[in-house]
Formats: C-alpha cells, sequence, structure tokens
C-alpha cells in the first residue's frame, strides 16, 4: 500500500492576499530604487527643465516613492511579523537616530532628511537576488547606463544648457549642472547635477549591467565605455575602482588558485581603506586641527586637512553621548563652498566609515564591521565588486542616493548568495547524515 501523501493545506484566502500584496510590494520597491537611480542620470536636465515648467517639486517624488515603499514593508512586516535580521537591526539603528535627532538636537527635518537618505539602503536591501538578476531590471539599468555615457559624449563638444543654471529648492540656491576646472581640466557632469554624482550613477549601472552579462567580449566592452566616461568626467576615485574591479573580474583563477585577489586580500583591503582614513582624520587633528577650504586645493588635501579631521572635531564637540549614540540625522561634515554657492556639507564627509560613526556612533562601529564581514563572503564572480567598495569608502562622496544604492547593492549581494550557499551545505550535509540501505535488514548510517 502507497504512503499516504500529506494534504496540502489550503492557504486561504488572507495567506494568498498577503503574498500577492507582497509580490507587488517587491515590484514598486523595484520600480522605486530605479527611480531613484534615474533621476541620478538625468539629475542636472532633470532640475533644469522642472525649474522651467514650473515643475520642481516633481524633483522630490523618487524619494518620496522609496518612502512610501519601505513604510509599507514595515506595516507588511508588523502584519506577518516577518522581516530578516539585518532589516531589523537597520530599523532600529534608525529609530533611535530618529530619537536623538528630535529629543536631542530638536531638529525633525534632519530627521527627515537623514531617514530619506537611508531609505534606498533599506529598499535595496529588500529586493530578492532574484528580482535584482530580472531581465527587465538588467535592461532598464543598460538602457540609463548608455543614456549616461552618452550624455558624457555629448557634454565634450556642447555646453549642457544646465550648467551654471540656479534653481531655488526650499528656499537653498543650488546649481541645477555643476561642472568646474580642477588642475587645468574641466570636469565634465553630462546629463547629471554633478561630474562627481554621474561618475557614481555611472559606476553602480555597470556593475549591475556586468553581473549579468557572462560574455568576456561583452563586459570588456561594458568596461572600456564606462571607464571612458568616468576619465571624462576626471572621477579618479571611481576611475581606479573600477579599474581594480576589471583586473579581479578578468584575473585568471584557473592558473592561480592561490594567489590573486582572494576573500582574505578583499577583507584586509576592506579595513585599510575604511579605517585608516579614519585613524589618519584623528591624528591630523591632534597635530594640526581643522584646515580650510580655499581656491585651487586639490581634493586629496581638502581630505588630510578638512574633512576627515573636521569630522572628528564634530564628534568630539558633542562629547561622549555623541560618541556613543551618534549625532543623528543631519548634515555632517564641515561647510564646504563650491564655486561660490554654499553645499549641505555631506559631500565634505568623504569617507564612509566616518560618515556611519558621526551618525550612529558605537552602533556605526559595529555597522561598519558587519559591513565588512558580508562583503567578504561575496562569492567569487561577484568579488569585483567589494573591491570597488573597499576602494569608494575611502573616499566616497556621500551626497545624493548613488552612492548609498551602490552600498546598499554590495551589501545585499554579499549577504544573499553567501547565505544560500550556506543553506545549501547545510541541507547537504544533512542529506549526507542521513542512514542508507545496507544487507537486507539492516540500516548504515552516510558517511561524510
Amino acid at each position: 500500500m502507497p504512503p499516504r501523501q500529506p494534504i496540502p493545506r489550503d492557504p486561504g484566502p488572507s495567506g494568498s492576499k498577503r503574498r500577492s500584496f507582497a509580490a507587488l510590494l517587491t515590484t514598486l520597491t523595484g520600480a522605486a530604487v530605479l527611480l531613484i537611480v534615474a533621476r541620478e542620470v538625468f539629475g542636472g536636465a532633470a532640475r533644469y527643465y522642472f525649474d522651467r515648467f514650473g515643475l520642481g517639486p516633481l524633483w522630490f517624488v523618487p524619494d518620496l516613492a522609496v518612502i512610501a515603499v519601505v513604510l509599507m514593508r514595515l506595516l507588511l512586516a508588523a502584519v506577518t511579523l516577518r522581516l530578516p535580521t539585518p532589516l531589523i537591526w537597520l530599523f532600529a539603528a534608525t529609530g533611535v537616530q530618529m530619537a536623538v535627532g528630535m529629543i536631542v538636537y530638536h531638529n525633525p527635518v534632519a530627521v527627515f532628511s537623514g531617514f530619506k537618505l537611508l531609505c534606498p539602503i533599506i529598499a535595496v536591501l529588500m529586493l530578492p537576488p532574484g528580482y535584482i538578476n530580472a531581465k527587465w531590471w538588467r535592461t532598464v539599468c543598460l538602457v540609463l547606463l548608455a543614456l549616461g555615457i552618452a550624455g558624457v559624449a555629448a557634454d565634450t563638444r556642447m555646453t549642457m544648457p544646465w550648467t551654471g543654471y540656479s534653481v531655488s529648492q526650499f528656499g537653498v540656491e543650488r546649481e541645477a549642472g555643476r561642472e568646474w576646472w580642477i588642475h587645468g581640466q574641466e570636469r565634465i557632469a553630462g546629463l547629471g547635477a554633478a561630474s562627481s554624482a554621474s561618475a557614481s550613477v555611472l559606476l553602480l549601472l555597470a556593475l549591475i549591467v556586468l553581473r549579468q552579462a557572462r560574455a568576456w567580449h561583452v563586459r570588456l566592452l561594458i568596461y572600456v565605455a564606462t571607464l571612458w566616461a568616468l576619465n571624462t568626467t576626471t572621477s579618479r576615485t571611481n576611475l581606479i575602482a573600477l579599474a581594480v574591479a576589471m583586473i579581479v573580474d578578468f584575473w585568471p583563477w584557473h592558473w592561480f588558485q592561490n594567489l590573486g585577489p582572494g576573500c582574505k586580500t578583499l577583507g584586509a583591503l576592506l579595513s585599510i581603506c575604511f579605517f585608516l582614513p579614519a585613524l589618519a582624520g584623528l591624528w591630523l587633528l591632534a597635530i594640526d586641527g581643522v584646515g580650510e577650504i580655499s581656491v585651487g586645493m586639490s581634493s586629496t588635501v581638502v581630505r588630510l586637512h578638512v574633512t576627515w579631521p573636521g569630522v572628528w572635531d564634530m564628534i568630539m564637540d558633542g562629547g561622549p553621548a555623541t560618541a556613543l549614540l551618534g549625532h543623528g540625522f543631519g548634515s555632517v561634515g564641515p561647510a564646504a563652498f563650491y564655486t561660490g554657492v554654499y553645499v549641505s556639507p555631506f559631500s565634505a564627509v568623504d569617507n564612509l566609515f566616518l560618515y556611519i560613526l558621526y551618525q550612529f556612533g558605537l552602533f556605526g562601529l559595529l555597522m561598519g564591521v558587519e559591513l565588512i564581514r558580508r562583503l567578504v563572503r561575496v562569492p567569487r564572480p561577484d568579488r569585483h565588486i567589494g573591491f570597488v567598495i573597499a576602494i569608494l569608502s575611502a573616499t566616497i562622496n556621500c551626497q545624493g542616493a548613488a552612492p548609498l544604492v551602490l552600498i546598499g547593492l554590495a551589501a545585499s549581494l554579499g549577504a544573499y548568495p553567501a547565505l544560500a550557499n550556506n543553506v545549501r551545505n547545510a541541507g547537504r550535509k544533512a542529506i549526507r547524515m542521513l542512514p542508507k540501505p545496507g544487507p537486507r535488514g539492516s540500516w548504515q548510517p552516510r558517511t561524510l
């Protein structure tokens, strides 16, 4: 008599509704993230035309969309009581910093600004790997990458109408497209709002597309085109990061099994790039204090004498509470002037570890260690993403959503495949431990 098969349980209308709502929410989350990335690609053009036609508030639609899907995900988690552990910690840290910003610093605008900046990371971490690997996602990113590179190419032959055009957002004057000359070179922004923002989003899109392009000649074409665009924007950090990614990607692993950019190399590079600039800033603050930004000063000198020691100076001014709990959300870094326009100095941090340390205090230190631990576990085909984050973490421009989306993408790609491999290995081990049939009437356990 055949064994009785268990009768599948009917999930009922409520269970199917929750699953359909979760699927819809995943689709909306992916669309909102792509909307953020698209806004970064067309940043300069969008600000210019929105202002010309009186549609300035449309600039903030992607931010509101990402915030909405994150809040809906919270609602779904409250109903289903299912939320990944990293997101629980991230939401807890977000709640603590919102409370610090409100109670200690009485700054609700800063609370909203900080939550808005964290939402892209949270949204990307909510996307399952299969969704990020979807063909339509890759196609949209490929189109955005091609348009971004084309915009950089066009900007080399003509002056974009949004370059130097001034717009006002909530009383803050800023340029729709910011370009300037440094060391005899013009920093091309293309369709973006600034050369650094354009370079960051092009690097992000290239990494997403490269994950899907397995043919070597297609990957090489993407690398060459993106490297040319990054060189045109004169963004040396992004250029070096993508060049290192290309070397790691094309490294002949089958020739050098034990030599080359492996997990230990990645871990060492991540630790150096993450913590060494912060230690250098603390040492420079002790011996030289915080300098001032002057015209013609190179970005390296600005980081060494202004931004890195400047963040430590702000941490010490806040006392032990800031060191332990963080400052809460708000503007980070000393004031900076670019082309005569005051900018909110998220851009004046230029170091990922100092950024999260100032915002989250001791918890930021733990977040940095956790990010390194996740990136070290990135599978070999995606290991070049970890090297990119290592280089960018030392000098990343913490302005705009593109760098934060890139960090979230790298963290999610570093976490999900490793977790899946651990589950798969545990399952195989459990199968090997099952008893196997021996001679008739006896059972023998499987050996490992």
